[in-house]
């Protein structure tokens, strides 16, 4: 039987906005035999189940507590590119999320160290805005993840990828290899990450792939094109919500961002 683990990070103001939310109902609607890993930013998790981890972030990841030190004081590694001479240029240079690298570093090094300390097949990630809104059985998540890819994603044409959910195959040198390549675009940032396009992790994700050899599976292939939510109208949306940007607020997602027709319970209001 595949072993899979689910793995999230989240802070103080994350954990009580919407990480409860999500720890509450993967605990009631995912397999016992899944275990979700936690990394905790300096904040104490107060849900227990047989199959729910606490990691303590900083505790956990010596190398992100580095990188933090290296680039926390610096403007471009933050979201400023104002002096940056190439993408102060661009017309999308106030997104700051396109330049924060020191905030999604907490999401890649979490899943670094869950790779290497969960003995698991496949290492599944999930922000913490996400609402697990209908049971899944095991046998599902074998057909959305099948054992001979490497990684599984939420693709995006003419965008880059949705990185709210995806899976590596443990088990593949492959996908290791892109593990490793990875953590080194981070770990020697100067010559990695801001070296790219733009250094979010989604944009890091889809420029390691680019490097690397793999069996691939994109969740939602020709089906959304440019912006679009693409989990809620994948296949994952059948179980899964997921609160990107103001949603979190709203504690769901919009009826507008349907393009497909969902027949769930938690989708007809």
């Amino acid at each position: 039987m595949t072993k899979y683990v689910v793995v999230t990070t989240f802070h103080t103001k994350g954990y009580n906005q919407y990480a409860q939310k999500f720890i509450n109902t993967f605990i009631k609607t995912w397999p016992k035999e899944i275990t979700l890993y936690t990394y905790a930013e300096d904040c104490q998790v107060l849900e227990s189940a047989p199959n729910l981890v606490v990691m303590d972030l900083h505790a956990s990841s010596p190398e992100l507590v580095t990188f933090k030190k290296t680039w926390k004081d610096v403007p471009k590694a933050n979201g400023d590119v104002s002096k940056d001479p190439i993408r102060s240029k661009r017309r999308d240079a106030g997104k700051g999320f396109k330049w924060d690298a020191v905030r999604f570093s907490h999401k890649v090094y979490s899943i670094f160290h869950c790779a290497k300390i969960s003995n698991a097949d496949v290492l599944i990630w999930m922000d913490a805005d996400m609402i697990c809104h209908t049971p899944i059985n095991l046998d599902k998540i074998n057909s959305l993840i099948p054992k001979d890819k490497d990684l599984c994603f939420l693709g995006r044409e003419g965008k880059f990828s949705e990185c709210g959910l995806y899976s590596i195959n443990l088990n593949s040198p492959s996908a290791l290899n892109f593990l490793r390549q990875f953590q080194q675009v981070y770990d020697h940032a100067e010559s990695g990450i801001f070296t790219m396009a733009e250094w979010h992790d989604s944009f890091v994700f889809d420029e390691v792939r680019k490097t690397v050899k793999l069996n691939e599976l994109n969740w939602t292939a020709g089906l959304i094109k440019g912006e679009g939510h693409p989990l809620i109208n994948g296949p994952w949306g059948a179980y899964l919500d997921h609160l990107k940007g103001g949603r979190k607020s709203e504690g769901k997602s919009r009826a507008t961002d349907l393009v497909v027709d969902r027949i769930e319970e938690y989708w007809k209001n």
